[in-house]
């Protein structure tokens, strides 16, 4: 039986129709040969972003280029008001709907894919066994204009450090940074547009078979609540494409407090 593979965009409060426009049009960037079978538009505001909205934004971007199929997921209003919540979701709809070997993306509404993105996940993948494939992260700060962050997802090859761009962390949180390798600039220097780390525990864009799902740790929180850690030994990595963040308030009914830590000052020096 041919594997299937999936795509589910989330969108929810606090991403705009600004994130979804960012997202969809880095789609339809991708410079890729194959398709994904189908996209779940999963969609847990549509009291303030329609799903008639974002279906008219898949036409705007030709996104049947890459997706053989574009549907609503099924969203349940009782569903918690989380990533935990929605990741669960997702979870439970995948494993009743696909097989073991069926793979699929979670990729949120502040995600922008830099330009081989896709072709990662459908032409250099292995065709069998369990994958989990999550590319670098690269956070735009909050004064980066949309225009810079389209240009930067045109880049080819992850760069983890340059003029514009400070590494912040590896994927074994090791010491070997920019915080010790380029200890003559801040990483708050007005310099520097972007932050750039590996992300392989905690949630960002994820590619991943179906039968790894149950193995991912999840909890209702405000904030958060999504794990990988108990993936780790199937992590495939790549040093070509990259995901980058597009700043967002965090502040809404679902979560009364602002981002906390240094991570907060970094995003808005």
């Amino acid at each position: 039986m041919k594997m299937k593979k999936i795509v589910f965009y989330i969108t929810h409060k606090t991403l705009e129709l600004e994130h979804a426009e960012l997202t969809f049009g880095s789609f339809e960037r991708q410079n890729c040969d194959k398709s994904f079978d189908t996209l779940y538009i999963y969609n847990s505001h549509e009291n303030e972003l329609p799903n008639e909205t974002l279906l008219q934004l898949a036409k705007k971007y030709n996104l049947k280029k890459f997706f053989n199929n574009i549907e609503i997921f099924p969203y349940d209003i009782l569903t918690h008001k989380s990533l935990g919540g929605d990741i669960n979701s997702i979870k439970e709809f995948s494993k009743n709907n696909f097989n073991s070997d069926d793979r699929i993306l979670i990729v949120k509404s502040d995600s922008i894919l830099s330009v081989n993105f896709f072709d990662d996940v459908l032409n250099k993948l292995p065709n069998t066994g369990p994958v989990y494939f999550v590319a670098p992260f690269i956070c735009a700060k909050k004064r980066v204009p949309n225009e810079q962050i389209i240009e930067y997802s045109k880049r080819t090859s992850y760069i983890p450090s340059d003029d514009i761009t400070f590494f912040v962390e590896d994927q074994n949180q090791s010491d070997d940074t920019d915080f010790k390798n380029r200890s003559e600039i801040s990483v708050t220097s007005e310099k520097i547009l972007f932050t750039s780390c590996y992300v392989i525990r905690d949630f960002s864009c994820h590619f991943l078979s179906v039968s790894l799902l149950d193995q991912i740790r999840i909890s209702n929180q405000s904030w958060g609540g999504v794990w990988f850690s108990n993936l780790s030994p199937y992590f495939i990595p790549t040093n070509r494409s990259f995901v980058i963040h597009k700043y967002h308030d965090i502040v809404s009914e679902n979560r009364q407090t602002d981002r906390e830590g240094p991570v907060k000052d970094w995003l808005n020096s």
